[in-house]
């Protein structure tokens, strides 16, 4: 986990999302446009503390973040026992109760879905949550995700460019992912490899620039890379 979380609670953005490899280009849309906004992702993925509870560090980063985004790509059972995992909708409920419990002065939340129905039958309580439908496509996610955040966050703290540019970014991100040799499983990108492009990209176009200051620097250092 991040050393000084608590610090930079105005800027963080908790990200809620399947893990599996099949949703990471819906991931990594999640991701994107946080930081194309100047702003900080956090997701569980960044509870790596071994000596406390994976509960109690995501209740940590939760009250610590100003704003969430809830995604949910998995709904159906899997498995020879056909388990649904639950883990989306136990951090979704946190965030949501953090919201509610603040009058949402502390914390906003924002919902995607897949398709435009489907919700009404696995999560019919999010139907007055007013979630945004991304289609599948990581496009309309990376702009709802941005647009979003570009009504939420205080003009002061906020990186505002025409979203098309964001969306331009992206592919560019993409296409440079690719390229990327990772130390993950067959060569992939881990999480922080694919974290650390994105900040250079965007740092590249200044639009997040965290390592500029002293504190930013010491908090996010820079992850080595290596190309094809």
């Amino acid at each position: 986990m991040r050393r000084n979380i608590v610090a930079f609670r105005d800027y963080q953005v908790f990200l809620n999302y399947p893990f599996d490899a099949e949703f990471s280009g819906l991931e990594n849309a999640l991701h994107f446009p946080v930081i194309s906004a100047g702003l900080l992702p956090v997701c569980a993925k960044d509870m790596t503390v071994p000596d406390r509870p994976r509960l109690e560090m995501l209740v940590d980063a939760i009250q610590n973040c100003r704003y969430s985004a809830h995604e949910f790509s998995r709904a159906k059972g899997e498995g020879p026992l056909n388990f649904a995992r639950m883990n989306v909708p136990i951090e979704m409920g946190m965030a949501l109760f953090h919201a509610i419990d603040t009058q949402r002065r502390e914390h906003r939340c924002a919902f995607f879905v897949p398709t435009p129905h489907d919700y009404h039958q696995f999560g019919s309580d999010l139907s007055g949550l007013d979630p945004q439908c991304h289609n599948n496509d990581p496009i309309q996610l990376v702009a709802g995700v941005y647009e979003w955040l570009r009504g939420v966050v205080p003009t002061a703290n906020f990186n505002s460019v025409p979203t098309i540019e964001v969306i331009r970014a992206h592919d560019a991100f993409c296409l440079r992912l690719h390229e990327l040799r990772g130390s993950g499983e067959n060569g992939t990108a881990t999480h922080d490899e694919t974290r650390e492009l994105m900040y250079a990209m965007c740092g590249e176009m200044g639009w997040w620039d965290w390592r500029k200051i002293r504190a930013g620097l010491e908090e996010f250092p820079p992850v080595p890379l290596a190309w094809r």
